[in-house]
């Protein structure tokens, strides 16, 4: 058995993808575009090149997602993805760079649980809660 996420993005599947290799460390391994799919033929000459389906590993957790139709799309809620880091500075850090062009929910402060924890929306849309242990 195994589990991952899947995340619904508005067109912004291949950015969100890159920008999560780069600062989570993560490796991309599928990331295919609607024309080279079976359902090219079911999307508009605009969205050819958006992601049918992408996945990424991240310390051995894959998340996957794709672009949804933006009439269809929905903003992620009822979740955020948890990420447990090393220190202080690593929650920091990448609040810092995930809070660009998102919504701060919680900047990073000490709590009974963590001595540092934060909450963001990305610019992508997806909710984030950063925690170092003690």
């Amino acid at each position: 058995m195994s589990l991952s996420f899947h995340i619904g993005f508005n067109g912004q599947c291949k950015e969100a993808f890159e920008f999560y290799a780069e600062y989570l460390n993560g490796t991309i391994g599928t990331m295919l575009e609607f024309k080279d799919s079976p359902v090219a033929a079911s999307v508009t000459p605009e969205w050819q090149h958006k992601i049918v389906h992408a996945n990424i590993v991240i310390e051995q957790v894959e998340l996957a997602g794709g672009d949804v139709n933006p009439e269809q799309y929905q903003k992620p809620q009822g979740f955020n993805i948890l990420l447990g880091v090393k220190s202080e500075s690593k929650v920091k850090s990448l609040f810092e760079k995930f809070a660009i062009g998102g919504e701060v929910v919680l900047p990073p402060q000490k709590t009974f649980f963590s001595p540092c924890y934060a909450i963001v929306v990305d610019r992508f849309g997806v909710p984030w809660k950063f925690s170092c242990g003690k």
